[in-house]
């Protein structure tokens, strides 16, 4: 999801070279990863703008240990592909040192990494993006090669780490997502046989366009999907999403305040509510219960991860915390795994002072 980025405080770490000393000692029994409760980390590795540089120290090992000590199980990596890749299409290795960091230090607490390509070549979800890697089947071998560069890189690691082949695609057709994931999976394959690799639908991974995936036969897939409804609510005053920062407060649950000028002109944003929408729980169960059916019967032992949701900080504090808490306990009620957006941005479940948001009170009721 495409978010304004804000810089918080800085969290000034020394780096840390990825090595051996935090495999498991012989005979020594390894504690699961589980994938269940997670988090995003935003506006590091991607979405990096003239203030918010690639890899910039405001992340490292003391940010992982205050999300260990949360309760978080695991953090989702949203990473830049496309910074990753030399001109002559070989890893660029530097890029790639703040992924083994982040192994680095989560591993010995207990967090699994979900690896996230949030932008490969040819595809970039700010809609209606740059889809070129789903018709143009050159661009997409080269796509292919940088996944299985990029997987034969990580073959040799643990259950700690899985692969997300990419985050939101918006493809211009839905089928041509399938003829892409199926590719992109075989090239990581080659080398990472039993990984789990999370695969989604088009459009943003909205529930809506699940009805057109086809999963391949392969066990070690699971399906990912990301849910920001009623966007009306969760990104309400975002400018990128098309609203104005004069527009009037949604509270969750209630209804939707007259939006006469709250939505700039001409705004291409096809989410956006009606004046006097009523805005519930039940909504929320409706959605994810589509899902679940459809789930039942073209994704039957498959792992189900919602590894986006969240609400804007200009919602009040008290409807972000019923809308992350309703929507937590959709996922968690049929087995779902989740992550959050994000850590310590504008959706953030930690504050610029470094204290909780009505976020992380949704998330972790105490």
């Amino acid at each position: 999801m495409n978010t304004k980025p804000c810089l918080c405080w800085l969290a000034l770490t020394s780096g840390f070279a990825f090595s051996q000393s935090f495999l498991p000692a012989a005979g020594a029994t390894q504690r699961p990863y589980t994938f269940k409760r997670g988090v995003n980390i935003s506006h590091w590795l991607s979405q990096n703008t003239d203030t918010l540089t690639y890899a910039a120290p405001w992340f490292g090992e003391q940010d992982v240990a205050w999300i260990a000590q949360q309760g978080f199980d695991h953090i989702r990596l949203p990473v830049d592909g496309r910074l990753c890749l030399k001109p002559d299409g070989s890893l660029d290795e530097a890029k790639l040192q703040p992924v083994d960091d982040t192994m680095h230090w989560a591993r010995p607490r207990g967090l699994g990494v979900v690896l996230d390509m949030h932008f490969l070549p040819g595809a970039d979800f700010n809609g209606p993006g740059d889809g070129r890697a789903f018709g143009d089947m050159a661009l997409q071998e080269k796509v292919a090669d940088f996944w299985r560069r990029l997987a034969r890189r990580y073959a040799s690691e643990g259950p700690w780490l899985r692969f997300e082949i990419l985050n939101e695609p918006v493809a211009p057709e839905n089928r041509q997502l399938n003829v892409f994931n199926r590719r992109m999976l075989a090239a990581i394959r080659e080398s990472n046989p039993t990984r789990i690799v999370y695969l989604t639908s088009n459009r943003w991974s909205q529930f809506r366009t699940v009805a057109d995936v086809e999963l391949p036969d392969d066990p070690n897939i699971a399906f990912t999907v990301h849910y920001y409804e009623p966007m009306v609510f969760t990104h309400q005053r975002a400018p990128w999403a098309g609203f104005t920062e004069t527009m009037p407060s949604v509270p969750f649950p209630g209804r939707v305040p007259d939006l006469t000028g709250a939505v700039a002109q001409g705004h291409p944003n096809p989410f956006h509510g009606h004046t006097g929408d009523e805005l519930t729980v039940a909504d929320i169960e409706t959605g994810f219960a589509e899902v679940t059916a459809w789930t039942a019967e073209h994704a039957k032992g498959r792992e189900i991860y919602l590894g986006e949701f969240g609400v804007y900080k200009a919602a009040d504090p008290g409807s972000q915390r019923r809308w992350i808490a309703a929507v937590r306990e959709a996922a968690e009620s049929r087995g779902w795994g989740w992550a959050v957006w994000d850590y310590n941005d504008s959706f953030g479940v930690r504050e610029a002072q470094g204290g909780p948001t009505a976020i992380l009170r949704g998330l972790f009721p105490r």
